[in-house]
């Protein structure tokens, strides 16, 4: 009887590893967990939405997914933060919750830092030539833009009117020109209904201001009377522009000047200038001074530039 067949064991050689390589691997090992480390790091959100198209392409796999995620768990806040309706633990709520995510515009269920950008490129480059804005009831006249943009945009809906008004008028680019003129009738019969809320005019941050006494030549220049009415209606308007303009952080304000020859002196302008002290401009500049007023230095009518910088903020 033949005897059964022994298996024969299988035989394996084990690699011997020096210290020296198995140090380099960890290094090797360890430098590469770091970089996959570094590559997964999350971007801001800043950064997802203002990254430039060719570093999009540039970008590999790992950092693609990275990007998604930011944008997804921004869309998603949003999409949490849009009140819901109870369920009660039944499919009700469901029905509801998804209606009133079809209810909302394409452009409400974008990211609210999305919707800011798209606001700002609805701006038009600023212009040398102010176009004519709307005149507020508060004011003495109307008001003009550097800045131009889209009316029908803010009639689309009211959250997109509080969300892109403040943009439109406040953003960095955009000059806010406004004069305050002695002559009552000319804007009291073009006074609009509109009414510009503080949290508007307190994002306003440059102003272009124009202060008219009038324009006639010297021989026609007003009387004391009139000449005093005038300085009144005058300081009357100003004051009615820091009451439009409280809590707005004004970078930059010039300040333009017209009145007849030889009718208000140095000291009654800046009577009427030191009404624009509570604004607290950082920086103030002369705007258009009309004719003869900014060369005859040393007379009691002239116009002080210098005085200017009295009205700015003070530094500390």
């Amino acid at each position: 009887m033949a005897s059964p067949a022994i298996p024969q064991k299988r035989t394996y050689r084990h690699k011997s590893h020096s210290s020296e390589e198995l140090k380099n691997k960890r290094i090797c090992t360890a430098a590469s967990i770091a970089a996959a480390k570094v590559s997964q790091r999350a971007p801001t959100i800043e950064r997802v939405l203002t990254i430039s198209e060719d570093a999009v392409w540039s970008l590999r796999k790992s950092g693609l997914r990275t990007h998604f995620l930011t944008l997804q768990q921004y869309a998603q806040s949003f999409s949490d933060a849009v009140p819901r309706t109870d369920s009660s633990g039944d499919a009700h709520g469901d029905l509801n919750e998804t209606h009133l995510s079809e209810a909302l515009p394409p452009l409400l269920r974008v990211p609210l830092e999305i919707r800011q950008l798209i606001y700002r490129h609805l701006l038009v480059p600023p212009s040398d030539d102010p176009r004519l804005g709307p005149h507020p009831r508060q004011l003495q006249s109307h008001i003009s833009l550097s800045c131009v943009f889209e009316v029908p945009v803010l009639h689309l809906n009211r959250q997109i009117y509080h969300e892109a008004l403040p943009i439109f008028y406040g953003d960095p680019l955009q000059t806010i020109s406004l004069t305050v003129n002695y002559n009552l009738w000319a804007h009291k019969t073009q006074r609009s209904d509109l009414v510009l809320s503080s949290s508007l005019t307190s994002s306003i941050r440059n102003l272009s201001l124009s202060i008219q006494l009038g324009s006639e030549k010297r021989k026609q220049k007003p009387e004391d009377f009139e000449a005093e009415a005038r300085l009144k209606e005058v300081a009357k308007g100003i004051k009615k522009l820091r009451i439009w303009l409280a809590g707005a952080d004004i970078q930059f304000m010039t300040i333009g000047w017209q009145e007849p020859p030889q009718t208000y002196t140095l000291e009654q302008k800046k009577e009427i200038l030191d009404g624009l002290r509570p604004l607290r401009a950082v920086r103030v500049e002369a705007g258009d001074i009309n004719w003869g007023l900014d060369w005859n230095k040393g007379k009691k009518f002239r116009f002080d530039v210098d005085y200017l910088k009295e009205l700015e903020r003070e530094r500390s």
